[in-house]
Order: C-alpha cells, then sequence, then structure tokens
C-alpha cells in the first residue's frame, strides 16, 4: 500500500486527532520506514524516533563495552559511579530494612522518585521499602551480561513516563540478536582480605530469518567483608583514633540507675565475655568484632529474550527473566534496657513491657545484685553474647514476563502492544533474638529470679530464643499499545508524533510472625502493610521542525489514580541547531506524583535507633559526643538506645511540581562536549524526620519526642509528612576528545561532572528554608574522568572518580552549639579520588582476556568528623571495599 494513500491520510489524521483530545502516546516505536535514509532510533526521554541520539533532554549512554573497561562488577557499581547519583544504597546497609537490595539516587530525589526501565518496560517494585518507608526498584538482581547499553535520562520525564521519573530515568538497554555462545568466568578479591567475588556468565543466542532467541545467565558468589578485615581503615573496632567521638558500646553488662547496685570489675567483665572500657570504667562491648560490612551473598540472573516475525509487518516479542537472591548479614549480639527494677525498701519489681513480678527479698532476689541498693528504679544494660550474632537470611525471587506485537502499519506507522507481568518475593529469617516474655521468664524465674550480669547457660538461651520471620510480595500487572509515526508535513521536515495508553494494577503486602506483628521481639524492629493500587494513563508526544532549525516538541500526559484521583502533565522541549556541531536545548516538564504505596498503606514501622538526645545532656551538664565520666549522662550524650515508629500516613497529599533544563551540546569530528543546567521541585513532597534529626534539633520537633520522668528520650514518633517544598539546581558538564595517533593506536578521554548549586527544602510555609549543602551530608560536585587507550588488539582504561569535599552528616548541629569559635573545617569530610585500571587483549576472535584494579591506591571511606556512631563515615556516599583486583577470561563458541 502507499505511503501517501487517502486511506493513510485518514488514518493519520484521526491518529493526530484523537492524540491531541485524548492525550494518547506511545512507549517505543521500532521500524522506521524503508524509504528513510537514515535510520530512526528511539532514545530515551521520549517516545518519538529520531535521527539523533541528542535531543532536548541531556541523555548519558553507558555501553556495556564501557562498563567493563572501568572494571565495574555489576550494574549498581556503573550506576553509582555517575556523577548525578547524589547517593546509593548498597548492601553495605546491613543493620538496614533491606540489606540484601540496592539502589540510587539521581539529583537527590531519592530512589523512590527515580524510574528505572529495562527495554522502555517498568520493574515491579521491592516488597519492602527502604528505611520501613519508601518503595524502589531493586537494581541488584539485574542482569549485566545481558546489557547492550544504559540509557540516563538526567532530568525529569514525567510527562513521558510518569509520576516516578522526577530525578531522572534509567533505562536498560538488553541484547536482542545475540547468535552463538559465549562463557565468560571472573574472579575478584580485595588486597587486604575479604569481599572476594566470583561470577561465571553464559551466553547462548539463535537466530533464523524470521526471528532470534537470547538467553543469558550469570551466577555470582559474594564473600562476606567483615568489619575485622579493614583494620587498615580503622573499622575493625569501635574506639579508632581518627575519630574524637568514637567509643566503645556501654551496652556491655552494667546497672544504671540510683546508687548501691552491683557492679562487675574489670576481671569479672572480660571473664564473662564483656569488654573493659578503663577510659570509663564501665563494663562495655567492642561492636565491631561481631559486625559485617557487606554480607555473603549469591545471586542467579537469567534473562531470555524473543523476537519472531509472523508477517512482513509484524512481530512478536517478548522477555522472560528470572532472578534468585540470597544473602546472610551478621551483626552484633542483642542489646537490651527493657527491664526495670524498682526497689522500694525489702522488695524488689522486675518490669518489661507490661509484665511484672515482685519479689519480697532484695538481698536474696537477681542474685543479689540489688542487695545494698537504694529506693529507686533500675535498669539492666546487658548485650545479650550468648546468643551470638544477630543474623538476617535474606532470599529474593525475582520475575518478568513480557509478551506482545510490533509492526508497522500503512507503511509509515509503527506501533506496539503488551503485557508485561513482575513479581517479587522476599522471605526473611532472623537469628540471634528472643521475645520479651522469654527473656523476663529468665529474668524473674523460681522465688529469686537470675542475674542479668551473670552468663546465661546454653540451655536458658534455647528456652529464651525466638527466630522471626517476615514473608513480603509485590506485583505489577501492565498493558500498554502505542503507535506512531509522520503526523503531517511542515516545510522543514515531518512533524512526528507518538501515542498510546497504559494500564497498570500493583500491588503488596508483607507479614510478620505473630510476635514480632505485636512487638514483642527484642531488638529489633518490623514493617508490615499492605495494599493495592490501580491507574491508566493516555500520553502523546508531537515533535514540530518549526524551521530547518528549530523543533518544538511537546508532550502531554494524563495520569489517573485510584486512590489519589487524576492529573495532566505537560512537557515543552526545544532544540535549536545554529551549526551542524551545535544543539541548544530545554525543556520543561510538569509533575505529578502519588505518595508511596507503604506511605498510604502500610503499618507502622517499629524500629530501634541510637541517638544523642541533645536536650537532655545538655540539662545534665554534658556536652554531646563528648565522653562523660558518668555512665548514664554518657550514654545520653553519646548512645542513648530508643524505640522508634515511622507511620504511615493516609491523609498524605500527592505531590506536584516541575522538572527543567537548559543546555548546549557541541559535536565536533574530535571533540564532543555539553553543559546543562537543571532544576526540579516538588511541593508537599512526602518525607519523614528521622529519630536523630528529631533529638538533635528538638525544639522543631518536640511533639515527636517522647520522655520519661526524667526527661530522657524513649521513643521518636516520625509520621510521613508532606513537606512545604524542596527544591534542587545544578550544573552538568561533559566532555570527550579523540586522538589518533596512527599506527601508534588511539587515545580517548571523557569528563563528566555535576555541580549542585542549591539544595533546600522547607517543612512548612512558617518554617525556615533549610540548606541541604550547609546542613551537611551531601557532597557538592562529583566529576569523572576517564582515559582510554586502543592499539589493535590491546586496550587500556584509567578512569578517576571525585567526590568534592562536604560537610559533615551532624555538621547543622556542631555549628550551633559552636558559637563563633566554631571551626568549619574542623567539621567537613575530605574529597576523595578513586582510580580504575584495567586492561583487556584479544587473543583471538573468540578469545579474549582482561584483568584490573579498582580502586586502585585503596582510598578508604572518608570519616566525618561529625559521625558519633560506628562507622563514622557515610554509607551512602562511601564503601569500605578498598583495593580490587580481578582477571576475566571469555570464550566465544
Amino acid at each position: 500500500m502507499l505511503p501517501n494513500s487517502k486511506l493513510a491520510k485518514a488514518v493519520r489524521f484521526a491518529l493526530i486527532t484523537g492524540a491531541a483530545t485524548a492525550a494518547l502516546s506511545a512507549p517505543a516505536v521500532y521500524a522506521a520506514s524503508d524509504e528513510e535514509s537514515v535510520e530512526r532510533i528511539q532514545v530515551t526521554g521520549s517516545r518519538i524516533k529520531r535521527t539523533d541520539m541528542e535531543t532536548a533532554t541531556p541523555v548519558t549512554v553507558m555501553s556495556a563495552d564501557d562498563m567493563a573497561k572501568q572494571g565495574f562488577t555489576n550494574i549498581q557499581d556503573a550506576l553509582e559511579s555517575l556523577t548525578s547519583t547524589t547517593s546509593a544504597m548498597t548492601t553495605q546497609s546491613v543493620h538496614g530494612f533491606t540489606p540484601a537490595a540496592s539502589s540510587i539516587s539521581l539529583r537527590g530525589a531519592g530512589a523512590n522518585r527515580t524510574l528505572t526501565l529495562i527495554d522502555g518496560k517498568r520493574l515491579n517494585q521491592y516488597p519492602k521499602p527502604a528505611g520501613g518507608t519508601d518503595n524502589f526498584v531493586d537494581t541488584a538482581n539485574l542482569p549485566m551480561e545481558a546489557v547492550q547499553r544504559i540509557e540516563i535520562l538526567q532530568s525529569g520525564g514525567s510527562a513521558i513516563y510518569g509520576a516516578d521519573a522526577v530525578g531522572g530515568v534509567i533505562n536498560i538497554i538488553l541484547k536482542k540478536d545475540f547468535e552463538g555462545v559465549a562463557l565468560k568466568y571472573r574472579h575478584g578479591d580485595t588486597t587486604e582480605g575479604g569481599g572476594g567475588s566470583d561470577r561465571v556468565a553464559l551466553s547462548i543466542g539463535s537466530s533464523s530469518d524470521r526471528g532470534n532467541v537470547s538467553s543469558f545467565l550469570e551466577f555470582t558468589t559474594n564473600e562476606q567483608l567483615k568489619a575485622t578485615d579493614r583494620e587498615n581503615f580503622g573499622l575493625h573496632t569501635d574506639k579508632v583514633p581518627h575519630s574524637e567521638f568514637s567509643q566503645y558500646s556501654s551496652y556491655g553488662a552494667r546497672i544504671s540507675g540510683g546508687s548501691g547496685a552491683k557492679a562487675l570489675t574489670a576481671e569479672e567483665c572480660t571473664a564473662g565475655g564483656w569488654f573493659w572500657d578503663s577510659a570509663r570504667s564501665i563494663c562495655g562491648f567492642d561492636r565491631s568484632q561481631w559486625r559485617d560490612l557487606e554480607p555473603e551473598s549469591s545471586r542467579f540472573i537469567s534473562s531470555t529474550n524473543f523476537n519472531y516475525e509472523l508477517a512482513d509487518d509484524i512481530t512478536f516479542v517478548g522477555r522472560l527473566d528470572f532472578a534468585e537472591a540470597k544473602s546472610e548479614t551478621l551483626i552484633e549480639p542483642m542489646a537490651i534496657n527493657d527491664y526495670r527494677v524498682n526497689v522500694s525498701g525489702d522488695t524488689l519489681t522486675v518490669t518489661g513491657r507490661d509484665l511484672s513480678k515482685t519479689f519480697d527479698n532484695k538481698a536474696t532476689a537477681m542474685g543479689g545484685d540489688f542487695a545494698n541498693a537504694e529506693d529507686g528504679d533500675y535498669m539492666y544494660i546487658r548485650r545479650l553474647h550468648e546468643f551470638g550474632n544477630r543474623t538476617t537470611e535474606t532470599k529474593t525471587r525475582n520475575y518478568f514476563f513480557t509478551a506482545g506485537l510490533q509492526g508497522v502499519v500503512f507503511d509509515e506507522y509503527d506501533w506496539d502492544a503488551s503485557v508485561n507481568y513482575g513479581r517479587t518475593n522476599v522471605d526473611v529469617f532472623r537469628g540471634g533474638y528472643a521475645t520479651v516474655g522469654g527473656m523476663f521468664d529468665y529474668i524473674t524465674a523460681g522465688e529469686n529470679g537470675n542475674s542479668l550480669l551473670k552468663n546465661m547457660t546454653a540451655a536458658d538461651v534455647e528456652e529464651a530464643s525466638y527466630t522471626p520471620f517476615e514473608k513480603s510480595q509485590s506485583t505489577q500487572k501492565n498493558v500498554q499499545a502505542n503507535i506512531g509515526g509522520t503526523a503531517f508535513e511542515m516545510p522543514a521536515g515531518d512533524a512526528l508524533f507518538a501515542f498510546g495508553a497504559e494500564y497498570t494494577k500493583q500491588d503488596y503486602q508483607t507479614e510478620s510472625d505473630s510476635e514480632s506483628a505485636k512487638g514483642n521481639i527484642l531488638s529489633t524492629g518490623g514493617s508490615s502493610g499492605a495494599g493495592e493500587r490501580s491507574y491508566w494513563a493516555t500520553y502523546a508526544e508531537l515533535s514540530l521542525p518549526v524551521l530547518d532549525t528549530l523543533t518544538v516538541d511537546a508532550a502531554l500526559r494524563y495520569d489517573r489514580y485510584s486512590d489519589f484521583g487524576g492529573n495532566l502533565s505537560p512537557q515543552i522541549a526545544v532544540e535549536y541547531r545554529p551549526l551542524d556541531e551545535l544543539l541548544v536545548r530545554g525543556s520543561v516538564t510538569s509533575v505529578f506524583r502519588a505518595p508511596d504505596m507503604h506511605r498510604v498503606y502500610g503499618d507502622a514501622t517499629a524500629g530501634f535507633s541510637t541517638v544523642i538526645d541533645f536536650k537532655q545532656c545538655q540539662a545534665l551538664g554534658g556536652t554531646p559526643g563528648q565522653t562523660h565520666p558518668d555512665p548514664r549522662i554518657n550514654e545520653i550524650c553519646n548512645e542513648l538506645h530508643i524505640d522508634s515508629t515511622t507511620g504511615a500516613n493516609k491523609d498524605l497529599e500527592a505531590e506536584t511540581g516541575y522538572t527543567a533544563n537548559i543546555g548546549a551540546v557541541w559535536g565536533g569530528d574530535s571533540l564532543n562536549a555539553s553543559f546543562d543546567l537543571w532544576e526540579w521541585k516538588l511541593d508537599d513532597m512526602v518525607s519523614d524526620i528521622s529519630a536523630s534529626k528529631a533529638a538533635r534539633e528538638y525544639e522543631q520537633y518536640e511533639d515527636m519526642i517522647t520522655r520519661d520522668a526524667d526527661g530522657t528520650i524513649t521513643h521518636v514518633n516520625a509520621v510521613a509528612q508532606n513537606l512545604s517544598f524542596q527544591k534542587v539546581r545544578g550544573i552538568d558538564l561533559t566532555a570527550g576528545y579523540g586522538w589518533d595517533l596512527n599506527e601508534y593506536g588511539e587515545l580517548k578521554l571523557n569528563f563528566n561532572g555535576t555541580y549542585i548549586l542549591l539544595s533546600e527544602f522547607q517543612l512548612s510555609p512558617t518554617d525556615p528554608v533549610e540548606d541541604d549543602i550547609d546542613n551537611g551530608g551531601l557532597p557538592q560536585y562529583r566529576a569523572n574522568l576517564v582515559l582510554g587507550y586502543f592499539i589493535e588488539d590491546f586496550e587500556a582504561t584509567l578512569g578517576a572518580y571525585h567526590t568534592a569535599r562536604m560537610h559533615g552528616m551532624q555538621y547543622k548541629s556542631f555549628k550551633e552549639a559552636g558559637g563563633e569559635d566554631f571551626d568549619e573545617s574542623a567539621h567537613e569530610v575530605a574529597s576523595q579520588t578513586k582510580w580504575n585500571l584495567t586492561a583487556g587483549y584479544n587473543i583471538s576472535d573468540d578469545i579474549r582476556v582482561k584483568a584490573g584494579v579498582v580502586n586502585l591506591f585503596d582510598a578508604g571511606p572518608n570519616f566525618d568528623p561529625t559521625a558519633t556512631s560506628w562507622p563514622h563515615y557515610q554509607r551512602s556516599v562511601y564503601n569500605a571495599r578498598g583495593r580490587e583486583w580481578f582477571i576475566e577470561g571469555e570464550v566465544k563458541f
């Protein structure tokens, strides 16, 4: 059928009219017209196929070859290296709710506002929210070997992709037409020990005249990295010389409260298995001796792509993914302060939560610990080392399936339709725990009970032990259909369009065992809840070549949520090309985002936090973060263990705002460069206040704090809330240059940098505007410089990855307390540069070897002088793996 037939024109008119009135659009268009001299491609950030990778919105492309040359082991490592990544959640977070998952945050928007796609398809959310609050996509189980490239939209894309694309979009493009068999093996290890890894990857593909099937299998094992493996970084012990705030845990074995209760001697303390802290003369504990820095883990990942040409203009396409991961984290034994003892005359009463028992003779009760105690309230402070490490075994299973049709109608309209299904199951089993009632029964057993200053027997431990578990699941069902092509002809060229519609249904549930659900497990929290949400969307995009040098793009998306109503999100983008080598670009997009499901439907998340009680510390004459000879004051000023709750809020409002960028791109024969100024703002941004922040800024958050009769914090309740606004502004710079050295090979140099000009927020219209950069914990800029050398079958790559100096995480509090004598530089985290060096050689067309050193000069995490607790560095920015080496071989058959 001829492209300009009356029928085609009629269809074109109907489609464009429908797009304008219904705001329909398409997530992908695949085939170019046979009459096109230049093949059109789809670039992340637009649904329209184009002839140029550079568009009005900035996109960074990382090919599989680029990632391999820079020595990255997995996708998470590659994403963390992006200069636009402001923080990352990794498997270092062994104390959190998601120790087996990973994610990144682009532009400071948060992992829950960074959209992750595979081939343009949405991925299922992890069923256990980060921090017990934020839903996110787990990047730990994405297939490395199946990746062709990763496209990162470094600007908001809500009008194109929907609500989650505030900070940016990560689109992982998989290999589609692999043929043959390839086997790859990689072994890596660290020079200081611990954290070794092995990865085996098998790629199989077969093609016919009509289609292709490609399967990619990976199996990876990671060795445990213990804190004691990093003595060179000072992580092997709680008390380290580089941090004046570091000290051993005061939770060893002692009794706090009034006077006269028994206190262990140094000899009794060490004989009991605890640690004698001579500086404070208390029986404490060295937690680092028991801690992981990264867990032992294993992962199996498989991805199968298939496509088959059913007819000349119709192709059946699909993908089937399965991933299973298992990890086990270890942390120090339980620390408890849950049991209070009241002495009144000769009687002694023990209470724990809602349990109580009275003994008539204080001289014989509890092993005589209170025989000489004066009347008053006391509390056991105890590390239950007899229970061993607290362990968390996490098993994750991911399933994803997509199937659909794509083709061309009337020789000029690309279309596709697909159904997509994803499911994630997470099972968590914990060890080393006891119930509140089980320990109470032990303490109060018999006529006189038992002393907690003495070790428990193995039989007693077994009797009181409990194994908590949690089962979580999330699913996502999606149907979408799209079409695109030439809308109409203009003097400067064809106007292009894309439009379509989608429907998505999401649900999640997480359930704990009965005792955990009741909050009856010592020293652990829990996050439970269940919810369901559906939404449909229509979206449209139109690209208008107004002049030969000027193109204007317009996009419109309407989202309708089952629980938060509907919203229209427009986008306007401009591309101006005054020279063939120069592109000037800009865009602005409206944002609408419904709150995370767990923020709305989750049960209250119970947790445990260690805080400094700034108010009480100062009232008692102490100095926050400074050692005090009185154990109780020292605890309040350094290591107060409290309960915390992060609750859901069904009255939350949707977030609204905008994202914008303006910049220029130069593309020459040897030099390529770009400059982009970007900004995003969200009104009514959903967030919560951490327990440590509430305790630190107690005047502002006193309504969240519960204190005991003495005025000491016992609980912080942080309910999700809508902030007044959050705004972030920054600059991106890229530059690349190549040198042809003739018979001596080729050199390529690439630079990427991100500088944050502003990051601020306001809790309510009457509160002051807070400066994130000044408050601390946010590096203002990051920059990468990568040099590649290529000659015949040999290549080498040297990469430098720089993170700027920044204020410490608690800089604001120290600044407010420091007065005129405050030394800014003494409360900053030093800058860091890591170097990676890799080299590869093609022995033949079918055999390739590679080796490299990651973190060539063994740079450790830069310690934060304001961090008052282990490990004294920001785990979302740094890691403690140190120098790593690897060897890799690949054979193709």
